[in-house]
């Protein structure tokens, strides 16, 4: 990556975040997708080898029958991940409220996994519908100050922004950034209105990774043609790689609700839990959101462990960029290509994705 992007990442994070290296260091472990020394043992290794969900060629076909038989999938996942995890995670973590949360996630019938409020779902249903015209689109628009802000914002972005021409009408704006990354500004404020707030230290977790899934998704737009992906398609996708942990939150702000106390657990446990259990939850909040098998499975897999039986540019772009962000934005380093290549068996030419990294976006 070059030395520039790498120091606006840096310096951007630490703009929101405050401490430097040598410092305080910000309570960021939580976010961190690489297992602590319990769930390394205890969970990544048997995944690697049996995950009821593993080894499925991704597709585009979202027939009802696709669909339920991922659905299917996932839940038969997440419960094998969330037995593997209390089996391992020791007698401490039943003193507390995990199992209950645990329990939770596994019921299909649970409903925290919120629908997409119905107003959203129509402007979506706008933004997708091919035949739609830039009069439909700016009428979304109009009744939102934010969300026009937020759509002139992306129209003069850099991955935008031609010949230096600033947009500051929401009709250009729409017809500069095209169909589907209008869908993505409404995407960007949909998931930002359902953030929930559980409470302390948890309501921290949550604004960090949030924080991270808004820096990975253009990120990953600007490696998608190095992979082969619509760079539109990597940025929804990046966007909510880690939507399972927003959802895992929800389960906690909905428990602490119904209890009327604040939740307590090991922050192990809670660790664990969030690693191991979020891309299956994921997965289901996808289907759930009527985004389609190819992306139900892309957030079901994005830490190819274990790795796809075939060549899966989606899950190999959604894993480099979030290692990337992580690493610049969380540990303050440098990129190890060499091992990120090989711990996520990425089949991508190394130095396609590396050129992508030090050029700014045409």
């Amino acid at each position: 990556m070059s030395s520039q992007l790498w120091q606006r990442l840096v310096v951007g994070f630490r703009s929101v975040l405050g401490p430097k290296p040598g410092g305080a260091a910000p309570p960021v472990a939580l976010l961190d997708p690489e297992p602590d020394p319990v769930g390394a043992s205890a969970v990544e290794e048997p995944a690697r080898q049996s995950d009821p969900a593993a080894g499925r060629e991704p597709d585009d076909d979202d027939s009802p029958e696709r669909i339920d038989d991922l659905q299917a999938a996932l839940d038969r996942s997440l419960a094998w991940r969330s037995q593997v995890l209390l089996d391992q995670s020791g007698g401490s973590a039943q003193f507390g409220d995990g199992p209950a949360i645990v329990a939770s996630l596994q019921d299909p019938e649970g409903g925290v996994i919120r629908q997409i409020p119905f107003a959203a779902q129509q402007a979506l249903a706008v933004s997708r519908n091919p035949m739609s015209s830039v009069g439909d689109l700016v009428k979304l628009f109009e009744r939102d100050p934010t969300l026009a802000q937020s759509l002139l914002k992306t129209a003069n972005s850099a991955w935008y922004q031609r010949k230096d021409e600033a947009v500051v009408s929401i009709a250009a704006g729409v017809q500069r950034i095209g169909l589907q990354a209008v869908e993505n500004v409404l995407l960007t404020s949909i998931v930002a209105g359902m953030l929930c707030r559980p409470g302390g230290a948890y309501g921290v977790l949550v604004d960090k990774v949030w924080s991270h899934m808004q820096r990975t998704a253009p990120l990953a737009q600007r490696l998608a043609p190095a992979f082969g992906v619509d760079p539109e398609m990597a940025y929804t996708l990046a966007l909510l790689h880690d939507v399972g942990k927003l959802a895992v939150f929800d389960y906690i702000s909905a428990l602490r609700q119904g209890l009327h106390r604040e939740i307590k657990m090991p922050e192990k446990f809670l660790h664990g839990m969030l690693v191991h259990l979020h891309e299956p939850v994921g997965g289901r909040a996808a289907l759930r959101w009527g985004l389609g098998v190819r992306a139900a499975r892309a957030l079901a897999e994005h830490h190819r462990h274990p790795v796809p039986d075939t060549t899966d540019p989606l899950t190999e772009l959604l894993y480099v960029a979030e290692r990337l962000d992580l690493a610049a934005c969380v540990r303050f380093q440098e990129p190890d290509w060499e091992a990120l290549w090989a711990d996520g068996m990425i089949t991508t030419d190394r130095a396609a994705v590396e050129r992508r990294c030090a050029v700014e976006p045409d």
